[in-house]
Formats: C-alpha cells, sequence, structure tokens
C-alpha cells in the first residue's frame, strides 16, 4: 500500500521514535559539569526510576535563595563600662548573656537584659525583639534571681554531698556482704565459726548503718539511702542468727565430748575402791593384833577387843573370857 510504512526486519534494533511509551532517554553528565534539573534522576529502593528533587543542587551547598544570617554589633553597658558584642541578629537573648558574663564575669542566671527600658526573657530572640545592629542594651544584677541561684547551688550541693555519702556506705557494705555469706552458709553447714568474726562484722555492719542514719536527702538519693538501711539491717539480723545457731553448735559439741569422760569416771572408781578394801581389812587386823599384846588390867582394852572382834565378823572365843578372869 502507498503511504505505509515499510515493516522492520526481523532482529534489527527497533529505533526510539517508533516505540511508543518508551522512558526518556537518561542523559549522562561529563565529570565536571552540572547537570540541570530536569535530567537528573534517581533509582527508588522499589527499582522505580523517578527524577531527583532538590534540581541537583547538592546537600553540603548552600541553596541560592537563603540569605546568610548576619551579624550584628550590640552595645551592652554594665556597672557605667560599656562592652560591645558581636553576635548573630537572630540569636537569643539567653546567649546574649553568656557573652556578657564573659565579659562582666556576672553569672548569666543573675542578669537582668533591658532593652528599651523594658526587660527581656531569656528565651525571646533578639530580631523579634528589634535589636539590630548597634543597638544599646542595659544589663544589671538581678539580686532575687542571684538569691535563688545560690539557694538551688547549695541544695544541689547538699544532695550530691548526701549522693556520695550513700555511694560509700554502699560500697563498704557490697565488702561485708560476701563475709555474712560466709558466715551463714558455715553454720548451715553445722560447722563452728568463731565468735570474734561475727562480732566484728556485726560492728562494721552498725557503723555503716550509723552513717546513714546521719545522712539527710531528698527524692533518689533518700531513696537509695532507704534502701541501703533495709539492707544493712537485713545483714545485722542474719549475723543474730548466725551467732545463735553458733552457739547451739558449741553447745552439742561440748556435751558429746563430756559424755565419753563421765563412762570413763565410774569404771577408774571401781580399781581404786578394790584396792582400798583390802587396806582397811589389814589395818583393822593389826590394831587387832596390838590391842590384842596389851595388858588385861584396863577396861578400855577390854572395850576396843570386843569391838574389833565385833567388826571382823569372827565368833567369839573364850579368849575374852580368859583375860577377864
Amino acid at each position: 500500500m502507498l503511504g505505509a510504512a515499510p515493516k522492520a526486519r526481523k532482529g534489527a534494533p527497533a529505533k526510539l521514535g517508533s516505540v511508543k511509551g518508551a522512558p526518556p532517554a537518561v542523559a549522562v553528565a561529563p565529570a565536571g559539569n552540572k547537570v540541570p534539573a530536569e535530567e537528573v534522576w534517581e533509582v527508588r529502593p522499589g527499582g522505580m526510576l523517578v527524577q531527583k528533587r532538590g534540581g541537583g543542587v547538592s546537600d553540603d551547598e548552600p541553596s541560592p535563595n537563603v540569605k546568610p544570617v548576619p551579624t550584628i554589633r550590640v552595645k551592652v553597658k554594665h556597672a557605667g563600662v560599656t562592652h560591645e558584642i558581636y553576635i548573630s541578629s537572630e540569636a537569643s537573648f539567653g546567649e546574649l548573656k553568656k557573652l556578657v558574663a564573659a565579659k562582666t564575669g556576672l553569672h548569666p542566671d543573675d542578669q537582668k537584659v533591658l532593652y528599651k527600658d523594658k526587660e527581656r526573657d531569656s528565651k525571646a530572640f533578639l530580631d523579634m525583639a528589634g535589636v539590630k545592629d548597634r543597638s544599646k542594651l542595659v544589663v544589671v544584677e538581678d539580686p532575687e534571681a542571684k538569691a535563688r541561684r545560690l539557694i538551688e547551688e547549695r541544695r544541689n550541693g547538699h544532695l550530691e554531698k548526701a549522693a556520695k555519702a550513700v555511694a560509700a556506705v554502699t560500697a563498704e557494705v557490697n565488702k561485708l556482704a560476701p563475709k555474712v555469706a560466709a558466715l551463714d552458709a558455715s553454720v548451715r553447714k553445722g560447722e563452728k565459726v568463731a565468735e570474734n568474726d561475727v562480732v566484728q562484722v556485726t560492728e562494721l555492719l552498725m557503723n555503716e548503718l550509723l552513717k546513714l542514719d546521719a545522712v539527710v536527702a531528698d527524692g533518689d538519693v533518700k531513696a537509695q539511702r532507704r534502701m541501703q538501711v533495709k539492707r544493712v539491717q537485713k545483714y545485722v539480723e542474719t549475723l543474730d542468727a548466725v551467732a545463735a545457731k553458733n552457739a547451739a553448735i558449741i553447745r552439742k559439741s561440748g556435751e558429746k565430748a563430756a559424755a565419753p569422760k563421765q563412762q570413763q569416771m565410774p569404771a577408774q572408781q571401781q580399781p581404786r575402791q578394790q584396792q582400798q578394801a583390802p587396806a582397811a581389812g589389814q589395818t583393822r587386823w593389826e590394831m587387832f593384833d596390838l590391842l590384842s599384846s596389851l595388858p588385861s588390867t584396863s577396861s578400855a582394852s577390854s572395850t576396843t577387843t570386843v569391838s574389833s572382834t565385833a567388826s571382823s565378823g569372827a565368833p567369839p572365843t573364850n579368849r575374852l573370857d580368859w583375860m577377864l578372869f
């Protein structure tokens, strides 16, 4: 047909103009040349090719439409002396107070900044208040603010001191905790421990408890102090129980050691009694012989002889009658 476009051969590359809906070709810019905004593309994480926002301007380069913040020079009068301070026009009065403190030595919290006979808040901005280059400001000392600051510093210093005291007690209790656990474990096993060790650890814990009682604090420091007090009291109660158990163990061991001695004492007394019995009989016999050899003229001798014969258990004989005759 006339006017019909010739068919493309198979395998021949298709022309860009003949393909409908094809995306525009991405221009590759040579190194060192800036690429126009409309030809800068980027690939999103999903694989979509989109035009990059920002017109090819890097983030590091400042935007041509943004003007730099100007630096102004203000004159600050304090105690009869005028100081020139360079500061950003968009800075706050609080930042201005810090620069004034570096010049005058007056604490920023003790300053009161006046501009156009009106006190300015530290959070307000210079440009919003109408401060411009070579504007004049007055800085005076605020006695009430200074008093509040000193009270706050004293309170913070007191809290800091209390926190350090509680921390020191905590460190000492941490050192004594293993000793308490060791004594408790030994007593639970039935082992005897030294009473001096129990007394010494108890005294050290009581000293730390007295230190905690002397600490006066608020807030978190008070909570930490209360926690350490309960902890020390628990350790002291544990040591009291250890002392009681240790005393029971010592008492039981003493009773066991005394029982064999009591069993040995009767066995030792029986041989002594057997040894003493013949000696006593022999003595009585010697007395009998001695008395029997005395003359028979005295009545006392006859009485003694009767008693000796009665004690010996021998039957009466005629010898007594013969002696009396």
